[in-house]
């Protein structure tokens, strides 16, 4: 930040030294100067720009997007380290999916109405389970990609949890 005022300081000052000692000659002598001290600070405004504006776009799925063969897949964790899966985007890969009020008949424990109340969600788990039956090419790749890239992190994470080290206070006694 210190540089950037620096630049612009030096830019502004060879102009008003410019003008002040040869008139409009001297500031278009100065401009190339200018130019050069300013040109930096306007790239790395509008490259940081960017890069803010990309961040607080993203910011509302950080860490939590997913997409299977570019079709986004809503994906949320509760508090056990569960991951919930939104059956409405699993529909877009697997369109022969029960309707919602099947699904939530089959496995009640594991379905939820999702946080809106609105939109059915089933826990990873659940359709792993439901997906092991599957014949069609699709729903097994499909099941791959569950495994690979929603379950096993979860179910790793869930039993990091569970095992936790012990302290050093639990031997002494």
């Amino acid at each position: 930040m210190k540089s950037a005022a620096l630049c612009i300081a030096l830019a502004i000052g060879s102009l008003v030294v410019g003008g002040y000692l040869a008139g409009l000659l001297g500031i278009v002598l100065a401009a190339p100067l200018s130019g050069a001290l300013l040109s930096r600070v306007l790239i790395d405004g509008f490259t940081g720009g960017y890069g803010a504006m990309r961040a607080h776009a993203y910011a509302s799925v950080q860490g939590r997007h997913y997409a299977y063969k570019s079709i986004p897949i809503s994906i949320e964790e509760d508090e056990d380290g569960h991951r919930w899966l939104k059956v409405k985007d699993i529909r877009r890969v697997l369109p022969h999916l029960p309707k919602d009020a099947t699904v939530g008949r089959i496995e009640p424990e594991r379905t939820s109405s999702g946080p809106d109340g609105k939109s059915m969600h089933i826990r990873a788990d659940a359709l792993l389970q439901w997906l092991s039956k599957a014949q069609s090419s699709e729903s097994i790749r499909f099941k791959l990609w569950i495994e690979r890239t929603v379950h096993f992190p979860s179910s790793a994470a869930i039993s990091d949890r569970t095992h936790a080290a012990p302290s050093l206070n639990d031997d002494a006694g």
